[in-house]
């Protein structure tokens, strides 16, 4: 009997929460490798208090074992280019290391107080404090995306709908990719973006910039001046999709869905459909055993 090939999930928050726990298992061994990012975890982690019953909050979170969590893959790049002694602890690692603290709690109060192991043999915590500062990263990052969106649809509205060529639309992402240095939330403090390859970073961040592009355009013609402060989040994940790897992106938001589908439309009609490999899905396509 041939075993079916590896296929990658990316999960985004909507689907990861609607996804049980048995699906999540039946998918992995119907052949699909299941990926989240750190960003996804953290946000449930940062809510986790708003959910009054605390054992179906912990067996929510705990449905992190059935993925695998990932880095951003220009993180990464970023990092395997600095010789550097001082180990590294990324934000899969403390994800890893607040599951390990979740299981053993047994109350709400258990879990505020755990103190997390990292990777580097340091001690974190408390896990409550864990979760502010992350909130706080997190609305930072959020004003900060909202700031670049304001901006890029005041160009747009300026620019006018006729230079929206696909050309045009290209040219405005490429120049966002080797011009931003990186991405608005990185998941690991303290990388340089500006040593990788300009080849590397177009294959890794392509998707967040065609997100951000398309979904200005969007909102520009919607009559918007900026987005919501969860349209980072959705962009987020556009992060983790390289162009240079299979992937299906399973979605449970619509818009994202539109934003990677309107990317993938025009790197090929600019002549670059070989790179696109990335496929955005409905969850479905986890449950109805295969594609």
């Amino acid at each position: 009997m041939n075993k079916m090939p590896t296929r990658i999930a990316l999960l985004d928050t909507s689907a990861f929460i609607c996804l049980g726990q048995g699906t999540l298992s039946a998918a992995r061994e119907a052949g699909w490798k299941l990926r989240t990012s750190p960003w996804c975890f953290f946000e449930l982690l940062c809510h986790l208090d708003e959910e009054s019953n605390f054992a179906r909050a912990k067996g929510n979170l705990m449905k992190f074992r059935e993925v695998e969590i990932i880095d951003k893959p220009l993180d990464r790049a970023a990092a395997a280019l600095v010789d550097s002694n001082v180990p590294r602890v990324w934000s899969s690692d403390l994800c890893y290391a607040a599951l390990a603290a979740i299981d053993k709690a047994q109350s709400y109060d258990d879990l505020a107080n755990s103190v997390l192991l990292d990777e580097a043999g340091n001690t974190r915590g408390p896990l409550r404090d864990i979760a502010k500062r992350v909130r706080h990263i997190l609305d930072e990052a959020e004003k900060s995306f909202q700031e670049h969106m304001k901006s890029m649809i005041a160009v747009l509205k300026a620019d006018g709908r006729s230079s929206r060529s696909p050309q045009r639309n290209h040219q405005v992402i490429m120049n966002m990719v080797l011009r931003s240095e990186g991405l608005p939330l990185s998941d690991t403090p303290h990388l340089d973006y500006s040593i990788v390859d300009p080849e590397i970073a177009v294959k890794d961040s392509y998707c967040f910039w065609g997100y951000s592009l398309f979904q200005a355009i969007w909102l520009e013609s919607n009559g918007a001046v900026t987005c919501k402060k969860n349209d980072l989040e959705d962009g987020q994940v556009c992060a983790y999709v390289p162009l240079d790897k299979e992937i299906w992106v399973v979605a449970g938001d619509k818009k994202l869905r539109l934003r990677l589908e309107e990317t993938r439309d025009l790197l090929t009609a600019v002549g670059l459909g070989t790179h696109v490999q990335f496929h955005p899905v409905t969850p479905n396509v986890l449950t109805q055993g295969g594609l």
